[in-house]
């Protein structure tokens, strides 16, 4: 297998990998700016498993010759297409921190705040279509009051998808494993759509509950903040809700 690994979620997974599976890595994609990643991994795996993410046919011609059953994209954060979907024998699965198939692409935390719920994270079948692929196992989280805004719900979904990867590995792993639903027809959100629905018209009507979950959504660096414009100049609003009840 060949695991494309990105920030605290490829990392944990990672550990646990090189703990418990070792034999399973055939190779290791990460992004040159990972740092954190790039130097636990060297010491845990030979230079030659290591491989550099890159758009060209350099690094597709290395991923054929590896000629791996699977890829797993844990937290990756771009987009494959289909010829590199179609390198591995049997599929390409991702981990996505939204309860599919609600809430697909960028700011799923945002959107699932927004729209009270469902909340969760999803393993499913990597597709052409961004997020929309069958689904494998699944998680909802409940509990979530007003107090939890994005930036919470975010470590959450982290500790989550996490958890669950743990769970499932010994199935997942499995080239035979062939067990998926089908996915919905749902909306896939850019990052122009969260921006969008996160400006405010000072006298246009709003529901309450709207303007609270929507400013609690935002509370996610560097994204955080809630605009609005008036006499000329512009405005960011945050929130922090406390339960006192």
């Amino acid at each position: 297998m060949i695991f494309f690994v990105n920030g605290i979620v490829g990392l944990n997974i990672l550990k646990f990998l090189i703990k418990n599976f070792k034999k399973d890595i055939k190779a290791i994609v990460l992004t040159k700016s990972d740092i954190l990643i790039k130097n636990y991994i060297k010491k845990k795996l030979h230079k030659s498993k290591i491989i550099t993410w890159k758009k060209s046919i350099n690094f597709q011609n290395k991923l054929i010759s590896l000629k791996p059953n699977k890829l797993f994209l844990l937290w990756w954060p771009f987009i494959l297409e289909k010829n590199l979907l179609k390198i591995p024998k049997y599929e390409t699965i991702n981990a996505h921190p939204s309860y599919l198939p609600h809430y697909k692409g960028k700011d799923p935390n945002f959107w699932s705040i927004l729209n009270n719920g469902p909340y969760g994270v999803t393993i499913h079948k990597a597709s052409i279509k961004t997020d929309s692929g069958n689904i494998l196992f699944q998680k909802k989280i409940n509990k979530i009051d007003h107090t939890i805004d994005g930036q919470k719900l975010y470590k959450i979904n982290v500790i989550e998808i996490v958890k669950l990867f743990k769970n499932k590995y010994k199935i997942l792993r499995k080239n035979n494993f062939t067990k998926f639903r089908m996915n919905k027809k749902t909306k896939i959100h850019k990052r122009n759509d969260m921006i969008k629905e996160s400006k405010i018209t000072l006298n246009k009507s709003y529901k309450a509950e709207y303007l609270i979950n929507l400013m609690r959504a935002k509370n996610f660096p560097p994204n955080n903040g809630v605009i609005f414009k008036k006499n000329g100049k512009i405005y960011s609003i945050t929130i922090k809700i406390n339960e006192i009840k």
